[in-house]
């Protein structure tokens, strides 16, 4: 069973995702708009639940070792569904400005939540392990980096969302075997 997690979240997931941004800019467009062109809108739900799903195998590896688990589980819940919700969404700002304002909004506090969900899990590894995976420490950060960017400028573009959305889960999953 690992060796077909370690595929998926190293092979199967990443060149969907890598697929699936290539319909438009990388540094001009974000991931809602290539999900609202025409016949791409079931790739986006598709890919929002490939994303979901390579997070849940990531938080699965390592968030049992957190000690606070329970309070950050609901957590991640609420922003999965978040995530899903404004995936479902349309994202067409110049003919539903409301629809792709909810839809921004949902996406951004689900990406937040999770960051601070990683960040407050990663400071209770430290504590009760008394270790740091100081090589994974520049994903976390340059994820982050990528997120105030992002918040900085209101915008978020599709180079952000496939960095975070493929490294986070890889992250995930390896901080475990720093940890056990």
């Amino acid at each position: 069973m690992k060796i077909f997690i370690f595929l998926y979240l190293h092979i199967v997931y990443p060149l969907y995702t890598l697929w699936f941004a290539m319909h438009a800019s990388l540094v001009q467009e974000n991931l809602s708009y290539v999900g609202n062109l025409d016949g791409m809108h079931l790739y986006f739900i598709v890919w929002a639940i490939m994303c979901e799903t390579a997070l849940a195998l990531g938080f699965q590896r390592c968030l049992p070792k957190c000690l606070h688990a329970k309070r950050l589980m609901p957590w991640i819940v609420i922003s999965a569904l978040l995530f899903l919700i404004s995936v479902i969404l349309p994202y067409f700002p110049q003919s539903h400005p409301l629809s792709a304002q909810f839809h921004i909004a949902l996406s951004f506090i689900g990406l937040i939540m999770i960051l601070v969900v990683i960040i407050m899990m990663v400071i209770s590894l430290c504590f009760s392990y008394t270790i740091f995976p100081y090589d994974y420490l520049l994903i976390l950060i340059d994820g982050i980096a990528l997120g105030i960017y992002g918040a900085h400028h209101m915008s978020v573009n599709s180079l952000v969302e496939v960095f975070l959305g493929i490294t986070l889960p890889i992250y995930l999953y390896h901080l475990r075997g720093k940890i056990s």
